[in-house]
């Protein structure tokens, strides 16, 4: 006779079958604290939250407090464990992105304005005017100190000279060795005057302290020549 689908003994086994199949993807299955492989989607205004042991809120993302014109916002909150607030991208209807001190005060935020930096006030350093070169030999004219937090620097030199007369200017700086760089390539003016931007790495420790030097020299003629700089800065890789 024929076995059948009906038969008692096959029904068995194929629970047999199917219970064996569980129990191993029980075992395998992910711990309920790992994703792999997969996203976690949170919507309707549902939020994620971090507690510490205590159940105050240390991290928050998602649905905060309304818009002012009443609609829902999402934002983010990140407390520290004293529970002052240390960064946040909320409020108003345009959300600044904001990190404060544990005193509560603005040290970083962006301008929701018009974009940029709202925060801090950067100073804008002034230089003196183009400095008066006649020497042939290399001149320092202008020159400052400052720690590495760029891996590049970023000077505009500023050149000048009358027709017939031919002047140059360089970027150096304070290597951690003791020795002195040039930064870029020189710049040579002959009977006009412009500013060359000199971008170059400086391939110094990061936060190592440095000294930054603009030096220029008359390299023929009898007119006037002038270097100068109108800015320096660090700029990114």
């Amino acid at each position: 006779m024929p076995a059948l689908p009906e038969d008692l003994l096959d029904l068995i086994r194929e629970l047999q079958r199917r219970v064996h199949r569980l129990s191993t993807a029980a075992v395998t299955r992910p711990a309920l604290n790992t994703i792999s492989g997969g996203d976690v989607t949170i919507t309707d205004g549902g939020r994620l939250m971090v507690k510490d042991e205590t159940g105050d809120t240390l991290m928050h993302i998602g649905g905060i407090t309304p818009h002012t014109d009443g609609s829902p916002q999402q934002g983010v909150l990140i407390r520290r464990e004293d529970g002052s607030l240390a960064f946040g991208i909320y409020g108003g209807d345009t959300q600044a992105l904001t990190i404060w001190d544990r005193f509560g005060k603005i040290v970083v935020a962006d301008d929701t304005v018009t974009g940029g930096l709202a925060r801090p006030y950067v100073p804008i350093p002034l230089y003196p005017a183009p400095t008066p070169v006649t020497s042939t030999v290399w001149t320092r004219v202008l020159q400052g100190g400052m720690y590495l937090q760029h891996p590049r620097l970023a000077v505009g030199l500023w050149v000048q000279a009358d027709a017939d007369t031919t002047v140059e200017a360089r970027v150096r700086y304070l290597a951690a060795d003791g020795s002195t760089l040039q930064l870029g390539e020189t710049a040579t003016a002959t009977g006009s005057a412009f500013t060359q931007l000199i971008v170059a790495p400086h391939g110094q420790p990061t936060f190592s302290w440095s000294n930054l030097y603009i030096e220029g020299r008359r390299t023929s003629g009898t007119g006037s020549a002038a270097v100068g700089a109108l800015f320096a800065e660090g700029r990114q890789s």
